[in-house]
């Protein structure tokens, strides 16, 4: 079976940003969530956001990260795993623009464009665990 230059295409950016995701939270994990959380309280420290939220969040990130990496590392549930992605590149911009992060909000908006991508073009997601078992989205 042949697997279309688009199909390929697609495949080799979901996995991308698969990586790159699951890197982060495996070793935001590795090193420590609890220290992960503590750093980035200190650095939301004159937000607005009430500390206590910023910390259970700060503790959350991780693991959200590297479930949406191996997510879409393998393609599986890939159109929920595109959604939450993108919903979590919002609530990390909420954060780091109450923080005047613009730099940073610029960063992550580019995330937002690849979820984007990867959501508009489902279609096109053969090369994963979705597509070989026939759950491609229409």
């Amino acid at each position: 079976m042949r697997v279309s230059d688009k199909a390929l295409a697609y495949g080799l950016l979901r996995v991308a940003l698969g990586v790159n995701f699951a890197g982060h939270g495996f070793v935001r994990i590795y090193n420590g969530i609890g220290q992960f959380a503590a750093t980035t309280a200190e650095h939301m420290a004159k937000s607005p956001l009430p500390h206590g939220f910023v910390v259970g969040f700060g503790y959350a990130i991780p693991v959200i990260e590297a479930v949406l990496g191996v997510a879409l590392i393998l393609g599986v549930g890939s159109r929920v795993a595109l959604a939450g992605g993108a919903l979590f590149m919002m609530a990390l911009t909420v954060g780091v623009a109450s923080n005047q992060q613009w730099d940073v909000a610029g960063q992550q908006l580019l995330y937002s464009l690849v979820f984007f991508v990867l959501l508009f073009l489902v279609e096109w997601n053969e090369v994963s665990v979705d597509g070989w078992m026939g759950r491609r989205a229409k």
